[in-house]
């Protein structure tokens, strides 16, 4: 049926072309201009037989390029009929249902009904295709509407959009007031009405002195010595929760290095028994071994020591990080300042954590 339609609309093409060559031209008889006078209007009759060949020859790529060259120097209803047909046979449904509904709304008395008909089932082809939009600013008549960041038209605001199935993004805008972005899914064959009002960007209205005030009539300064309060802060909480995290981990680290030292310890414990010595009047072979299960002994007291120290220091942050997120609002803003820092000895192990807000 779509082939028969199509091959219809091939024969038409031709009667279309002599409209052309008369649409704008009607009731006036003018000499032939020479070729530094030619107008843009006998440019887009000569452009629109060029796409006509083309398209009766099958050739519709160059066929849509030169009837998209006229319609860019004249706007009739049968470059944009002609147009429209050879975009749907593109498989271009969207921007020839555009094209089709400007022929047919602007298409003139003189033609006959058949060929009418004929245009309006080839629009009612491509529109099956896609859906067809309204848009309507109740509150601003001259908005500019964007669909997927492409400008649409005044004229086929007016009318309706035709857009492909699937998502959408539509931006409607104007200096003054505060863009709106709807999210459309289009479905083959659809009509979506869409009411929407732009709210303003700031209001202006006449001071006492007579001088324009920026802003909404309602808001009220704050009253004489009254504390200007800060929305709460979140900072100081990751802070002192990843300090927190940081301290668990140098507790595990610490945890993990004192119980490798306290395995070394029993070893070489173990070596002196074997041997037969004892690290108490400890005769001058077993000196250098003594000396070394002392200081392994030492390791182990001081990782031990500081895994202590770090679990404690994690867990007080951890509390003082739930506190702050939990505790009321309404402090007055403070600039936040937290430092951490590690001490180690051989008597020990310390993390400082200094902070304000």
């Amino acid at each position: 049926m779509r082939r028969e339609l199509h091959a219809g609309w091939l024969a038409m093409s031709l009667v279309l072309a002599s409209a052309a060559a008369t649409t704008s031209a009607r009731g006036e008889e003018r000499a032939k201009p020479g070729p530094s006078e030619e107008s843009e209007r006998d440019r887009a009759v000569r452009d629109f037989e060029q796409g006509r060949r083309a398209h009766v020859a099958g050739r519709l790529e160059e066929a849509e390029f030169f009837y998209l060259r006229a319609w860019a120097r004249m706007k009739s209803y049968d470059i944009a009929t002609n147009l429209g047909q050879v975009q749907l046979q593109l498989n271009k449904p969207a921007s020839a249902a555009k094209y089709l509904a400007f022929g047919v709304r602007t298409v003139g008395p003189e033609i006959e009904p058949e060929r009418l008909a004929r245009m309006q089932a080839l629009l009612a082809e491509a529109k099956a295709q896609v859906g067809t939009l309204r848009v309507r600013v109740t509150n601003v008549r001259d908005a500019e509407v964007l669909v997927d960041g492409q400008r649409v038209p005044a004229e086929e605001m007016k009318h309706g959009l035709h857009v492909e199935p699937g998502h959408h993004v539509l931006v409607i805008r104007r200096a003054g007031y505060e863009e709106a972005a709807i999210q459309v899914a289009a479905v083959a064959g659809s009509h979506e009405e869409i009411a929407t009002e732009l709210k303003p960007r700031g209001a202006t209205r006449i001071g006492a002195t007579g001088a324009r005030v920026l802003g909404d009539a309602k808001t009220k300064a704050p009253a004489a010595g009254a504390r200007m309060e800060a929305p709460r802060s979140w900072v100081p909480a990751i802070a002192l929760g990843a300090a927190s995290a940081v301290g668990l981990g140098v507790a595990v680290g610490f945890t993990v290095a004192s119980n490798k030292a306290s395995a070394d310890m029993r070893a070489q414990r173990a070596a002196l028994w074997q041997t037969g010595g004892a690290c108490v009047d400890a005769p001058d072979d077993h000196a250098i071994a003594c000396r070394e299960l002392r200081r392994t002994a030492a390791r182990v007291d001081v990782h031990a020591n500081a895994a202590r120290l770090a679990y404690l220091t994690s867990g007080a942050l951890a509390i003082a990080a739930l506190t702050y997120a939990i505790w009321p609002g309404g402090r007055p803003a403070r600039a936040v300042s937290l430092e951490a820092g590690p001490g180690l000895d051989a008597g020990g192990a310390s993390i400082a954590v200094v902070g304000s807000w």
